[in-house]
């Protein structure tokens, strides 16, 4: 039998490798988060949904990161009665 420190791998430190698992669910839980935040948000048009939703699936770690900082909080202005 071989004992831990031999399977252990000598480049990552062995702190990386249990951290990567917590970090691969963060990054889901956020990914669907924004999606769900994306899909509820009555302010985005139509087609501002998809573009938002596409953004978010072809960069999965930013994407949502830049919704949550930008897009969520954005509001289109309505024409005043002036």
């Amino acid at each position: 039998m071989q004992s831990v420190a031999e399977n252990a791998n000598p480049i990552i430190p062995p702190a990386w490798e249990a951290a990567t698992p917590l970090v691969g669910l963060v990054i889901a839980i956020l990914f669907i988060a924004a999606l769900i935040s994306i899909m509820r948000n009555k302010q985005q048009t139509p087609v501002g949904t998809v573009l938002w939703i596409l953004v978010v699936f072809a960069v999965p770690v930013l994407g949502p990161l830049v919704w949550f900082l930008t897009g969520s909080r954005s509001t289109r202005t309505s024409p005043t009665a002036s």
